[in-house]
């Protein structure tokens, strides 16, 4: 049972939860006569009790949840309690599985809706590695009486149906702590979604899923890939890096926080050194006095290349070949999350990849006057799991697998460090030095804008 309002008025409200590695967000909707998805409240709090997708601190995570949810239940005006939150992280696998069936009276009798669902079914059961679970089983292709391949063998003849499923499983224990915090928020989880599905939901148009399309989601911990092909997903992998990672690599190769790592990436940086200027240098204050840091921008940008090439897109483009998909991708890539923010990155992922590329904003069956603040990769994932809790894969609302029952469909992230100085007994004092790094990382921003 969805959120339903006090008010006689209102609709009946969907809750979409994403507890990610920057931020924690919260979007409440309902989908209005037009057909179109209108958002009624949101919010966002702190991410600080989460890494690489993983909720290290349950205490730091609920407390986000709950200024994330009063900051949009004050918005909406109304209380709510049900949600559809996302599922990613480094423990996400996949697998291929078989199964096969012998239907009597196959030259006689099509093949029924009913019948895929049982083969779907009898797969949520199998044996996985001790200490994981299920998470969800999406069909990807059959093949009828061995020799006739199809995405949807639904009203065709066919004796022997040959299907082939991604099995998605998680760590049971993390699972468990997702669903424990959002207990502890006082939310229930209604359903637990794979993120990069639902941030397809939201950035994908129907003719890229048809025609087949790789959606990347570059968040804080994790990139989260999934490919979508005759309007489904139909394999996902989840690869352990993410802008964190690159914010780190600048942070410890540099010497300086990690805060103001993460304006220099934002303000300066570049995936592409043929784009940076090699002849501007950035001036860092030190504490105690010493000499400000030199960096020079095509020193940012050869990090930033390195980590994003070989960790990211390299692995993403050996994924696509181990899919069995690359053939048939004919609607491109789209970039989202937080990471594809970076500049330069589209070209350097179109010049990897090498298939068409652009950026996805969450705006597919939205209203188009949605909060501009949304209207950003970064809120891709929370938009999906409203959408789908709204229309469900498939563009309607459908029945889905209970978290209670530890069952379902996958973001990311990593924990957002806060940098502390000891006070030195020579040169500026902490709140000085604290000043001179605030006024830095303000004009900084100021620049970027």
């Amino acid at each position: 049972m969805k959120n339903r309002a006090t008010h006689d008025t209102t609709p009946e409200i969907v809750v979409g939860l994403d507890i990610g590695t920057t931020k924690i967000a919260t979007v409440i909707g309902s989908r209005n006569p037009d057909g179109k998805i209108d958002i009624h409240g949101y919010g966002k709090g702190e991410s600080t009790g989460v890494q690489h997708g993983l909720i290290y601190n349950i205490i730091k995570t609920v407390e986000g949840i709950h200024v994330s949810k009063s900051v949009a239940r004050n918005r909406f005006n109304h209380d709510f309690h049900e949600v559809f939150v996302g599922v990613a992280g480094r423990h996400i696998k996949s697998m291929e599985y078989k199964h096969t069936v012998t239907r009597i009276n196959g030259k006689e009798d099509v093949i029924r809706h009913d019948e895929i669902e049982d083969m779907v079914n009898d797969l949520q059961s199998i044996s996985v590695t001790p200490g994981e679970q299920i998470i969800s089983v999406i069909p990807q292709r059959f093949i009828i009486d061995k020799h006739r391949e199809t995405t949807d063998p639904v009203g065709e003849l066919g004796e022997v149906v040959e299907g082939y499923f991604q099995i998605i499983t998680g760590n049971e224990a993390e699972i468990k702590k997702i669903l424990r915090c959002v207990r502890d928020a006082e939310l229930e989880a209604e359903t637990i979604i794979l993120e990069p599905i639902a941030s397809g939901l939201a950035c994908l148009t129907h003719e890229e899923k048809k025609h087949g399309a790789v959606l990347i989601d570059i968040g804080g911990g994790t990139t989260d890939v999934a490919i979508f092909y005759d309007g489904k997903p139909v394999y996902t992998i989840v690869i352990p890096f993410g802008g964190n990672s690159i914010t780190k690599d600048i942070s410890g190769i540099c010497k300086i926080p990690m805060e103001l790592a993460e304006k220099l990436k934002i303000s300066y940086g570049t995936c592409l050194v043929k784009e940076s200027n090699s002849n501007n240098y950035i001036n860092i204050p030190q504490l105690h006095g010493l000499q400000p840091i030199q960096i020079s921008e095509n020193m940012l940008a050869e990090i930033i290349h390195a980590r994003v090439q070989t960790d990211i897109l390299d692995e993403i483009a050996l994924a696509i070949r181990e899919s069995g998909y690359a053939s048939r991708i004919t609607g491109g890539v789209v970039l989202t999350g937080g990471g594809s923010l970076l500049k330069h990155i589209k070209e350097l992922c179109q010049f990897t990849l090498q298939l068409p590329v652009r950026i996805g904003n969450p705006e597919i069956g939205f209203v188009s006057n949605i909060p501009s603040e949304l209207k950003s990769p970064i809120y891709s994932t929370v938009l999906g799991l409203l959408k789908f809790g709204i229309e469900g894969l498939d563009g309607q609302v459908e029945e889905s697998v209970s978290a209670n029952n530890s069952s379902s469909m996958t973001k990311k992230t990593e924990k957002k460090k806060n940098q502390k100085y000891n006070k030195g007994n020579k040169g500026k004092s902490f709140d000085d030095f604290f000043n001179v790094i605030s006024n830095f990382l303000d004009n900084l921003l100021e620049k970027a804008t």
